[in-house]
């Protein structure tokens, strides 16, 4: 048993080395991870697939750099579906960066999806406070948003054409690392569904807006994207992420248990002596 208890005095750069080593490994070998779909996921992906035609989607990117490795994949992959299923979409966002960051992702799959600008999805750019806007919001949107981000007027924007107020709006997709939800549950009527992605360490409290009914669909995390992409049938940031986060956590969990069973190895030695 003294074998086991050496592993007691690990040296810690040889742990470090093998964390690397399992990331590298992980972003060189693209390899599949068992990837269940939680419900809320679902829920989220069934909200969007159920859009009436007739309305748009608003895709609130409430993001900036910081949260961008959880929220991007979320936005990403749901941008990816809205092209898909042939639904038009607004971005807008109350943080400086999410539109533009959601434009460039709209951008980036455009041409594989054949979709235009202004036909098939238009950016309303950053608005700067919050629950007025959204009050403006819900009683006349060309007064609320006068102009895109290219300076065109909403009215003469052709996807635009007959999109008066919140009621022709099918689904709002928020995205964001911050409190936000709250705002868009007290401002908006609930016949507005309303879907989130949510960064991990606000997740557990969105779980109650869940459970309530009040959003109808729920993303957390990178975990929340790569469960998305699945359903999705594609391949995006989510998947290729979670592959070396989910290893390096095995190779944690390993190490735990390695050093409890080293412990535990001890001790006995200890006792028998």
């Amino acid at each position: 048993m003294e074998w086991l208890v050496r592993f007691q005095q690990i040296d810690r750069r040889i742990i470090y080395a093998l964390v690397i080593l399992s990331i590298v490994v992980a972003l060189l070998w693209p390899f599949d991870l068992p990837q269940p779909v939680t419900p809320e996921v679902e829920k989220f992906y069934r909200a969007v697939e159920e859009v009436p035609e007739d309305k748009i989607v608003l895709v609130a990117a409430d993001w900036g750099a910081g949260t961008r490795g959880e929220n991007r994949p979320q936005t990403e992959a749901t941008i990816r579906h809205l092209f898909l299923r042939k639904k038009k979409f607004a971005i807008m966002g109350f943080d400086l960066q999410g539109p533009q960051f959601a434009q460039a992702l709209a951008e980036k799959w455009a041409k594989e999806y054949g979709a235009e600008y202004g036909k098939d999805w238009c950016n309303w750019g950053y608005q700067p406070v919050v629950d007025a806007f959204l009050i403006s919001l819900v009683q006349n949107i060309p007064k609320a948003v006068p102009r895109d981000i290219q300076g065109t007027p909403i009215e003469q924007i052709p996807m635009m054409q007959g999109v008066k107020n919140i009621y022709d709006v099918g689904l709002v997709a928020e995205f964001t690392g911050a409190g936000l939800l709250q705002s868009y549950l007290r401002r908006l009527p609930r016949e507005v569904p309303i879907v989130q992605g949510c960064t991990a360490i606000i997740g557990p409290e969105q779980y109650t807006y869940l459970d309530a009914g009040q959003i109808k669909g729920l993303l957390v995390g990178m975990r929340g994207a790569a469960e998305y992409e699945k359903l999705l049938n594609t391949r995006g940031e989510g998947r290729n992420a979670m592959r070396p986060q989910s290893l390096t956590h095995l190779l944690m969990i390993g190490l735990i248990l390695l050093g409890n069973l080293a412990l535990w190895a001890q001790r006995r030695s200890l006792r028998r002596r």
